[in-house]
């Protein structure tokens, strides 16, 4: 004989993010089995993300009409902020691609563009014209570095440009040939320009590697003097020069490797391999090459970074991707150990499955948003992401993680202007330049969908049977109405799905007349409601859906009550 109704609430469903690595029927119930575009937000609660809303209504660039054409796409690659003389520019490299009607391409066209205000509060992507280079397209692969009041393009194959708010040049344009590279007067060569895409700017210096297509060095300018390099020379121009080269070649612990990235934290300059790590101390010293300078502290093998674009500085430590996850550089060099520092355990098989099907790792990029707590993994190739909430770990001690979907951008950079934070997204949608993330609608006026779905839950009693009577929604919204589906089903399938209409409240107004009186306010923004949906159906394990339309809304829910019948034992 069939037991009492019994009520069992899920309270926070989904706030411990997903997990898809520990059994479904022994997880906290606050973990998910699906959470996209998602973010715990800061009561706790899982809900929507923000959208990518348009950001620049115009990216204004003269590119060659090349005959045939079917198709024009723009696309925004990299991006760079820096402060030039109390003044913060935003730096954005755009690539124009022609197709003809089977696809295929016809020309291709490359800018660095300015962010700029246009009549209004609107934003643009303005041409800045530079000196001609070897390779444009490999602007497309930029990175764009802020050092010492001025602006730094660096791009493989071409020599390093530099901006000072106004005009681009190449790095060495109107220096004395004395100030810079010369060759060296014993055996070997060193590069006449400095044209590597690896770089950092860090302890008053600038670090490049990829001079000359050589990863396996590192050359670093003379303190605070961008223009001024190694001196080969038996005697130097300058006797004060203290730029110099840093060459890691016998260095990899796993004896070959290549450098894919430089990252500075606590006086010591890590460089990335793809499959080690090498940590130097004193890289703050006055001259590196001094017997007191730079030194090899330390070494990790298997564990390296997949690109230079991969690596995110969170203050208290630098965040890497590696081929198992994101990882805590803090703790990799503390345990030594792959298991360990991870901050994507919960999703480590996804998350691994993903870079290893990615051909080019250089779609890959990691990214720190201090004003949303999310550092944010993009695949810009697989258009996803998955974004790690930085505030507390879960009960598993991995990170609390989310994934998001239609990821129409391939770089996120986070910069404070006026008072104002922004996280800049480059769009890889054709024509929008950039988007930003922050509350309204989203780029294209079209809805996203915020979707839950939970784990599969026993009510403690997996070996009975289980009717679903009812169950209620607790939603918290705001701003605007919206359509949403709350679904629910047994034995790990979504089998049934009802419609709902999810209710917000109008802006509170203060003074408005209300009962006749001016000295009220008007109703809250927020909506806390419960929806009532009526269910059937039975079976061993139940599993609860909940997903919305998303645009200029937004959502989150807050608990889930199921009322159900348990069974006898099947």
């Amino acid at each position: 004989m069939a037991q009492q109704q019994q009520n069992i609430t899920v309270s926070a469903p989904g706030f411990q993010g997903l997990n898809t690595e520990d059994s479904p029927l022994q997880q906290d119930p606050g973990f998910a089995l699906v959470a996209d575009n998602a973010v715990v937000d800061k009561f706790g609660r899982i809900g929507s993300r923000k959208p990518w809303t348009e950001f620049t209504t115009a990216v204004n660039v003269t590119y060659s009409a090349a005959s045939g054409v079917a198709d024009t796409q723009i696309k925004t690659h990299r991006l760079g902020h820096g402060d030039i003389n109390g003044t913060i520019y935003v730096l954005a490299t755009v690539g124009v691609y022609q197709y003809n009607a089977s696809g295929s391409l016809l020309q291709d066209d490359y800018f660095i563009c300015k962010l700029t205000t246009s009549a209004g509060p609107t934003y643009e992507l303005d041409e800045i014209s530079y000196p001609t280079l070897v390779d444009d397209s490999a602007l497309a692969d930029a990175r764009i570095v802020s050092f010492n009041d001025k602006m730094y393009v660096f791009s493989a194959g071409n020599e390093c440009l530099e901006y000072d708010g106004s005009t681009l040049v190449k790095l060495f344009t109107g220096t004395n040939d004395v100030d810079y590279i010369k060759p060296q007067d014993d055996t070997g060569t060193i590069a006449a320009v400095i044209n590597g895409d690896v770089a950092a700017a860090a302890y008053g210096r600038l670090w490049v590697s990829g001079v000359d297509g050589d990863y396996q060095s590192i050359y670093y300018s003379d303190l605070l003097i961008a223009t001024q390099w190694y001196d080969g020379r038996a005697v130097p121009a300058d006797a004060q020069n203290t730029g110099g080269i840093l060459n890691v070649n016998e260095y990899w612990p796993s004896g070959t490797d290549r450098i894919v990235g430089i990252a500075a934290h606590n006086g010591a300059l890590f460089i990335f391999g793809r499959q080690s790590i090498l940590v130097y101390n004193n890289a703050a010293v006055g001259d590196p090459a001094a017997a007191d300078g730079i030194v090899l502290a330390d070494t990790i093998s298997g564990i390296g970074c997949v690109n230079r674009d991969a690596i995110a500085n969170i203050g208290s430590d630098v965040l890497f991707v590696d081929d198992s996850g994101v990882r805590s550089l803090g703790r990799t060099i503390q345990e030594k150990s792959a298991p360990l520092g991870d901050l994507t355990s919960n999703v480590r098989r996804d998350i691994t499955d993903i870079i290893a099907l990615t051909a080019d790792k250089t779609t890959i990029s990691l990214s720190y948003w201090p004003d949303e707590n999310l550092t944010v993994v993009n695949f810009s190739n697989d258009l996803q992401a998955f974004a790690i909430e930085m505030r507390a770990p879960s009960v598993t001690g991995g990170n609390k993680v989310t994934r998001w979907t239609n990821t129409v951008w391939e770089r996120a950079m986070y910069y404070e202007v006026a008072g104002e934070a922004r996280v800049l997204l480059a769009s890889s949608a054709s024509g929008y330049g950039c988007f930003l993330y922050d509350d309204g609608l989203n780029y294209n006026d079209e809805p996203f969908e915020f979707k839950y779905e939970s784990n599969s839950f026993t009510f403690g009693q997996p070996a009975n049977s289980k009717f679903v009577k009812q169950i209620d929604f607790t939603v918290v919204s705001t701003l605007s109405n919206a359509q949403a589906y709350a679904g629910w089903g047994y034995s790990g399938r979504l089998d049934y799905t009802k419609a709902l209409t999810i209710t917000a409240q109008a802006p509170a107004l203060y003074n408005v007349a209300y009962f006749n009186q001016t000295d009220e306010y008007g109703p809250g923004l927020t909506t806390i409601k419960r929806y009532r949906v009526n269910a059937k159906g039975s079976g061993e394990s139940v599993i609860i859906g909940f997903r919305i339309e998303v645009n200029g809304n937004t959502c989150s829910l807050q608990e889930i009550n199921v009322q159900t019948l348990i069974g006898r034992i099947i």
